[in-house]
């Protein structure tokens, strides 16, 4: 089947589960076809009793100019998804989806689906490649009459590892994702990670490719921010290149990581028409809950030619390889929102624009603009001619220069930019540049960090 084809399916509402008892909850479920060729389990547990769910072409229509199901339709479910009203009295709504692979998304009241979260991901853009565990069976526990949250039981399978997973959602001001898993190895897992989330970028402002489109954005995310173990903030805007590029964060004691959609201004995107909404797409934010022992948060950014295509990952790597024989818990939570979970009482970063230097061609300018400045006493101008004791600016560059830095009152946005030109060093091919503003020899901003590549 193709695309086309398969969203032309479309299950029966009436027979959706549940539908006729006043649960609050119903769900429904997606038939196997187009790459979706796998067929899973879907059990559905009441009073400690399950009852797998039997396939049957019936349950599905074809809005299609013919009316009847394609000859060439797998036999077998590929997921379900489920829907509860998010605030009272809203209508019954759509708020979470399994399917394929070990991919889950979830939104809030008003979104639409963006980014995607994944039950784990082994040799992500590694040799030999990717492997991809899937969840094999689901076991959906039905909720009491009214109840705040659906629990949700699933066995991953792979070639390296099984898994049990438990999930229980919830939904109030957000979607809230408890998630507590046990991989039990088969193998070494030298590049295992944790709580992986996927999205999309393609292009904006400060992207190294830019696609030959008419809307000024496009992308799910704009940004990875990190909370580190020191408390700090660690802002990275996301990127297109022409080649993968891998970035390591430390991860040891981390208090949470998140890939966010920042911008939310219809008019930076200039979808209308399009319809696809990119300033309203979710943010996810993951925050363990037991202690995950030393890692890093891994960030995999993908070279993309099309919107379709999900070429940013993120995660937490352990150190240590998972050994087979042995089992690994870990718990922690998801956060679906319109901002991360986490108050931030320092100036964060609203944008990142890059581009060639019109003085100096051999350089690239950058422009970084900061919200909630106004109580930090910046010393506005050029950095070089700021007394000592009130440069309150750290730019560093791990190779090559930075040069003519500035601090700019926004009159046009609010709070301040910083803008410098950056000279890439002779034959390098990569470097990391941060930001930070400082207070009385603190950070009192996110730290922004980028990667500059040739």
């Amino acid at each position: 089947m193709n695309y086309d084809q398969y969203h032309a399916l479309r299950f029966r509402k009436e027979a959706a589960i549940w539908a006729d008892e006043s649960l609050g909850y119903t769900l429904e479920l997606f038939s196997a076809g187009y790459i979706y060729g796998a067929a899973v389990d879907i059990w559905v547990v009441d009073r400690d009793q399950a009852a797998l769910v039997q396939y049957d072409p019936g349950l599905f229509r074809y809005q299609s100019d013919n009316s009847s199901l394609p000859a060439n339709l797998r036999v077998g479910f590929s997921g379900f998804r489920i829907h509860r009203p998010f605030v009272q009295p809203d209508p019954i709504g759509e708020f979470a989806v399994f399917q394929g692979a070990s991919y889950f998304r979830c939104r809030t009241r008003g979104q639409d689906y963006g980014l995607s979260a994944r039950g784990l991901a082994i040799n992500t853009a590694q040799p030999p490649a990717d492997e991809f565990p899937v969840f094999r069976s689901f076991w959906i526990l039905k909720p009491a009459a009214g109840a705040p949250s659906i629990t949700i039981l699933a066995l991953l399978d792979s070639v390296s590892t099984s898994g049990l997973y438990k999930f229980v959602i919830s939904i109030a001001d957000a979607t809230a994702m408890e998630v507590s898993c046990t991989l039990f190895p088969r193998q070494t897992i030298s590049s295992a990670g944790i709580a992986p989330m996927t999205t999309m970028f393609y292009f904006g402002p400060g992207s190294a490719i830019r696609g030959d489109d008419p809307r000024q954005r496009v992308h799910d995310s704009d940004g990875l921010l990190i909370l580190n173990r020191e408390e700090e903030f660690i802002w990275r805007p996301l990127n297109n290149r022409n080649r993968i590029a891998f970035s390591s964060f430390p991860g040891t004691g981390l208090k949470g990581f998140g890939l966010l959609q920042r911008e939310r201004r219809p008019d930076r995107y200039q979808d209308f028409g399009y319809e696809y909404l990119y300033e309203g797409r979710p943010t996810l934010w993951m925050e363990p809950l037991s202690d995950w022992g030393e890692g890093t948060v891994e960030l995999v950014e993908l070279p993309a030619q099309k919107d379709w295509f999900d070429n940013i990952v993120a995660f937490w790597h352990p150190r240590n390889p998972l050994a087979p024989g042995k089992s690994y818990s870990f718990k922690y939570r998801l956060t679906w929102d319109y901002d991360a979970p986490v108050r931030e009482n320092i100036a964060t970063v609203t944008q990142t624009l890059v581009g060639a230097s019109h003085v100096h061609p051999e350089m690239r300018l950058f422009l970084i603009d900061y919200a909630g400045t106004d109580g930090l006493r910046l010393c506005e101008g050029k950095v070089a001619s700021c007394p000592d004791g009130e440069r309150n600016i750290s730019l560093s560059a791990s190779a090559g220069s930075i040069l003519n830095a500035a601090i700019l009152r926004n009159e046009l946005l609010g709070g301040h930019r910083i803008r410098f030109e950056y000279l890439p060093p002779d034959g390098g091919l990569e470097a990391d540049i941060s930001c930070v503003l400082m207070r009385d020899g603190k950070p009192a901003s996110e730290i922004w960090t980028f990667r500059w590549t040739a």
